[in-house]
């Protein structure tokens, strides 16, 4: 297992106990506002935000393609837009301001990330107990390509 904690050195091999630390660090109010659990080429796990309000998201690979999902939360009313910020360093905001466009059913709190990334940590699968919106197509680029083509098999790349 892998771990990627903003403004630390990538750790290899990292432990259950390791991941728990680095997410308590995100809550710093001065701390790294993100951190990605990996498995390998298969899956990961991530957290981003700052101030209480944060997005955590998964991805399973699997062929050529894979499938991306976010927690969320069932609201009364109508789901509208929200940003949850983060990054130390970005190069057109100013710290702990880069915007991720999300809904507001999206945004989650501190303990709700502790639990969806220590649990990922401890069986490499997500918590069956959170909500999971799958947000996969936000994550494909459109592919255009020719009707000859129709038996071709392309792969599913992350759009950007």
């Amino acid at each position: 297992m892998k771990l990627k904690l903003e403004g630390y050195p990538d750790r290899d091999n990292a432990t259950v106990a390791n991941v728990a630390w680095a997410v308590r660090e995100i809550a710093a109010g001065d701390g790294p506002t993100y951190l990605i659990v990996e498995l390998g080429d298969e899956a990961y796990a991530q957290a981003a935000g700052t101030r209480g309000r944060y997005v955590i998201e998964s991805r399973t690979n699997f062929g050529e393609g894979f499938q991306h999902l976010r927690v969320c939360h069932p609201l009364a009313g109508r789901d509208g837009k929200s940003v949850v910020h983060y990054r130390q360093r970005c190069e057109r905001h100013r710290p702990r301001r880069c915007p991720l466009n999300v809904k507001k059913s999206e945004v989650s709190t501190f303990a709700e990330v502790e639990q969806a990334l220590v649990h990922f940590a401890r069986t490499g699968k997500r918590d069956s107990r959170l909500l999971w919106r799958d947000v996969t197509a936000q994550y494909i680029k459109d592919r255009k390509r020719p009707a000859e083509d129709d038996d071709e098999v392309t792969q599913i790349v992350p759009g950007g």
